[in-house]
């Protein structure tokens, strides 16, 4: 028992919000509050403080965190050597919406495609900050992260992927025909961004403070939490969208959406694959990275290039 409510209190402290947790953890709202209550009335101290718009931990919170996410590498690690002694291989990867939704698709199919179904694949979406706490306590084995902001992979194993190109995107039926778009352009239609504070909301933010400006030249945000009905919004006209291109390139192709520019605004996002230490060298771990450089047409890293057996990287034959 313990350890769920270890586990909930983690995804709390990692999102910051009740609800958010709930939503992880496919629970209640009201079956995480209690989960925390009975936690904090096991210890007899309050572990995190409630905030008007979110929740982190208290000093004494804090501390429990930590242990609390040893214990769990420690189950993590514990249930994957047992699963290994039965013979049955499991992986957790991790990686924001966006890649999750434009890009990782066509590297399943080529890892797939090179390994078969050989093992659990447990696969999450997650902000860039909630990645990085997973890779270190060990619940994911390797992760890819798009980010405006350098990240700092504190001592985690990582490489450096090609980046991320963010486009403005209009249907045609708003007639803005020209390849770059204006500051009167985005006061007059609405903006379609998938979330408050998500990635595409912080890069934009960041772009335009890098320009002087700061995001009350908004004036019309419009956010959609699913990226493909969000999308949809774009194709009908509703607004403009400030999208990735991995996630448009089927509309654009058949002339359903324009893609413009700003002046001045740097448009390329990093992406970056963190590892948890010592997954490296897992071979099924290797070929999926290798599928991944191959999708976006990267060479792959001499060390993901074949498995201790020789075998070719995957999707690369």
């Amino acid at each position: 028992m313990e350890l769920l409510l270890f586990r909930t209190f983690a995804v709390v402290a990692e999102t910051g919000s009740f609800t958010a947790a709930a939503e992880r953890l496919c629970v209640t709202q009201s079956a995480v509050s209690r989960r925390i209550r009975q936690l904090e009335d096991q210890y007899g101290v309050r572990l995190l403080e409630r905030g008007v718009d979110s929740v982190s931990p208290t000093t004494a919170g804090a501390m429990v965190l930590q242990k609390a996410r040893k214990i769990l590498a420690v189950e993590n690690e514990m249930e994957e050597e047992v699963a290994e002694l039965a013979g049955k291989k499991r992986l957790g990867f991790c990686c924001t919406p966006c890649f999750g939704t434009g890009i990782l698709p066509r590297v399943f199919e080529r890892f797939v495609a090179t390994d078969g179904m050989v093992c659990d694949f447990n696969i999450n979406f997650l902000m860039p900050e909630e990645i990085a706490v997973g890779i270190r306590n060990g619940t994911y084995d390797f992760a890819v992260v798009e980010h405006c902001d350098d990240l700092d992979p504190n001592g985690v194993p990582h490489h450096a992927l090609p980046p991320d190109t963010m486009l403005f995107a209009s249907a045609p039926s708003l007639h803005l025909d020209q390849s770059t778009v204006t500051m009167e352009d985005l006061a007059r239609y609405p903006l379609f961004l998938k979330a408050p504070h998500g990635c595409a909301y912080r890069f934009i933010q960041s772009g335009l403070r890098s320009l002087g400006h700061s995001m009350d030249v908004l004036p019309n945000l419009a956010f959609y939490d699913d990226l493909p009905g969000l999308i949809q919004q774009v194709v009908a006209g509703m607004g403009i969208g400030f999208l990735s291109r991995t996630l448009i390139g089927a509309e654009l192709e058949a002339g359903k959406l324009r893609i413009h520019r700003m002046e001045g605004l740097n448009q390329f996002r990093q992406r970056t694959l963190l590892l948890a230490p010592g997954r490296e060298t897992k071979p099924l771990i290797r070929d999926f990275i290798a599928a991944i450089f191959v999708e976006l047409g990267a060479v792959v890293p001499v060390e993901f290039s074949s498995s201790p057996n020789g075998k070719p990287a995957a999707g690369s034959q």
